[in-house]
């Protein structure tokens, strides 16, 4: 083809070529219509859904290795297929809801009002869409050069984990109190902020569901001669929105919610079961952004409560999560006088923190290893010798915290 197009046209056909590796079955044979080892395209896409399989395939389909193709995969990116149209419908039975009060789509998420955002109440912008638009520019631009050197996998990964994880676990999840508030300009602003960053998802989605984009993008306002979403424009990087701020304080506020969250796991307490929380860090600044977002802390964490202590609290009555940053020590609702309710077993706590202590020491002993090897220290960059010094100096003071919570526990 190559040679044609320059003995006929003067110039080769296209300027680049990509070669992608075999693909083979979960048992590692390669696919072959000859050894019947293939599958028939037609079939699985009647099954798992077009979009799915295109998906899929781009996600594992890194550049020097086999692409490894099975069912479970198959069906990730059905369930990744399944959560995006899932997100969408909850926006707009939503939205149904919110016309009632007059807000109309046309008004929230017309192209003029997408464009306009990142919208501010009072001329501050609220933590959690800052920290959405921050990482949206940081998701761009990460996607913009994994196109750009056809690094497809890394592309399709970091919108699969933008969209499920920071979208729709986080973001949507957030914000849901706004999107009904009594007060119209604080519905407004959440909505048309929403919208835009769900546009622009969509936009960065297209290349790997085209079909599935085409069909949410056409369901939002657009101009009167749009006719695709392939031919709008493929989202640019907006530096403005960094804010390397807010993603740390958003990070803070999500490593708080994990916590408790991980607490009522190992403690085996009802996910229906509201609990009570103390909170201490000796940081000021840590303090005042979990004091600001104490509501959404107590609601995505399933607290009934959360209590900010102003002094180090002892390691009874409760399951405790010692960081580098925080204390945090969940307990059963109070109000019960039954010690066997108003506590999480002691016993189970103490195997708790012996497992953490042993993970925590293994994690030191690692990283002091590494960085006692003069080869590493010589060849890596600088940055990430300065990394594995910060993560050890964090891992030392919460094996320290940990050891302290464990030896109060014995005395008791």
């Amino acid at each position: 083809m190559i040679m044609m197009g320059l003995k006929f046209t003067g110039q080769a056909p296209f300027p680049h070529v990509y070669l992608h590796s075999l693909v083979r079955t979960s048992e590692g044979a390669k696919m072959s219509k000859s050894k019947g080892t293939g599958i028939d395209p037609l079939t699985i896409n009647a099954k798992y859904g077009t979009d799915a399989i295109r998906f899929t395939l781009a996600s594992i389909a890194a550049p020097g290795t086999d692409v490894v193709l099975s069912e479970d995969r198959m069906q990730s990116g059905r369930a990744f297929a399944n959560k995006i149209w899932n997100a969408m419908r909850f926006v707009f039975f939503n939205l149904e809801k919110a016309e009632g009060t007059g807000l109309t789509l046309q008004e929230l998420a017309s192209p003029k009002a997408r464009a306009g955002a990142p919208y501010a109440m009072d001329g501050k912008l609220a933590l959690e869409d800052a920290w959405i638009f921050s990482r949206l520019a940081g998701v761009t631009l990460q996607i913009n050069e994994a196109l750009e050197n056809y690094r497809f996998h890394e592309a399709a990964n970091i919108i699969y984990h933008f969209f499920w994880g920071e979208i729709c676990d986080w973001y949507i999840e957030w914000i849901k109190p706004r999107l009904t508030d009594a007060t119209a300009a604080r519905a407004t602003i959440a909505w048309k902020n929403l919208f835009a960053v769900l546009e622009a998802a969509l936009r960065l989605l297209h290349p790997f569901m085209p079909f599935l984009t085409e069909e949410l993008w056409h369901k939002l306002p657009q101009p009167a001669d749009a006719r695709s979403i392939a031919l709008d424009t493929f989202p640019e990087v907006q530096p403005s929105w960094t804010n390397p701020a807010a993603e740390a304080e958003m990070a803070l506020l999500q490593s708080v919610i994990g916590a408790a969250r991980n607490l009522r796991a190992e403690s085996k307490v009802d996910a229906k079961e509201k609990l009570e929380a103390d909170f201490f860090s000796t940081d000021n600044s840590i303090f005042q952004v979990v004091r600001e977002n104490c509501d959404a802390i107590q609601r995505l964490a399933g607290l009934a409560v959360l209590r900010l202590a102003t002094s180090r609290f002892d390691a009874t009555g409760g399951a405790i999560r010692t960081t580098a940053q925080f204390d945090l020590r969940v307990i059963r609702n109070s109000h019960d006088n039954s010690p066997s309710e108003t506590s999480i077993g002691a016993d189970a706590e103490r195997a708790r923190l012996g497992k953490e202590i042993d993970r925590l020491s293994k994690d030191v002993e690692s990283k002091r290893a590494r960085l006692a090897d003069a080869q590493f220290r010589s060849r890596a960059p600088a940055a990430v010798v300065a990394g594995v010094e910060a993560t050890l100096a964090e891992r030392r003071t919460e094996l320290e915290k940990v050891s302290v919570r464990l030896s109060e526990i014995g005395r008791h």
